[in-house]
């Protein structure tokens, strides 16, 4: 059995929109503070047709600091739901005895094809490098049945290098669950300092053991 996984890096650039509201909203946002932030996971339809853009999010934020409501603005389709998946996540530090609503702009931004290739063969250290790999456990029920094939596995990783968050993109069901366990094992050295998206792929391959 050989397993391969390969790292495709996604730049997410996170904004906070102060000028879209009236004076009351605004002093609401300049008293908020962001103490828990998630990146969005690019999402691949999006990556494939190579959407980029800035979905803006009305977003409401309890009194106990978390989101309890996101809803968009405006922005491309493909990119909406990454975005509000990602702020609900979000925490604040909320000075107000209420709840306060807000705007919050995400920027999605793809690398070009060539920059990612030439990032990973030049002398330059990635933004991120797996410190610590683990191999998938082949499912039994899958190998009975001869199943092979890649999964995909949309991961974030903070700024310590820890993988905060993991789902599987593609792949056969009987073999993403095991690929997804593996992912959430991996640490990185992460040279950004910040949370960052980013998509592993295992290949499951049956063989003879030695």
């Amino acid at each position: 059995m050989k397993l391969r996984a390969g790292l495709f890096l996604v730049m997410v650039v996170l904004a906070m929109n102060a000028g879209a509201a009236a004076g009351a909203i605004k002093q609401q946002e300049q008293g908020l503070k962001v103490t828990h932030r998630v990146a969005p996971v690019y999402p691949e339809e999006a990556k494939r047709a190579r959407v980029e853009g800035k979905v803006v999010l009305e977003v409401t934020v309890e009194e106990n600091g978390e989101v309890s409501m996101a809803k968009v603005v405006n922005g491309p389709q493909l990119l909406q739901q990454a975005a509000v998946d990602a702020v609900k996540q979000w925490r604040f530090s909320n000075p107000f005895n209420d709840s306060v609503t807000i705007q919050l702009t995400l920027a999605f931004a793809l690398k070009a094809d060539s920059d990612v290739e030439k990032e990973q063969t030049s002398a330059q250290q990635p933004a991120l490098k797996d410190v610590h790999r683990v191999d998938p456990v082949y499912p039994e029920e899958a190998k009975r049945q001869g199943i092979q094939g890649e999964v995909a596995v949309e991961i974030k990783v903070d700024d310590k290098g820890q993988v905060t968050d993991a789902r599987a993109a593609s792949g056969n069901e009987m073999l993403r669950q095991a690929a997804v366990d593996a992912a959430r094992q991996f640490r990185f050295s992460n040279s950004l300092r910040a949370t960052v998206a980013a998509t592993l792929t295992f290949n499951f391959v049956l063989g003879n053991k030695k």
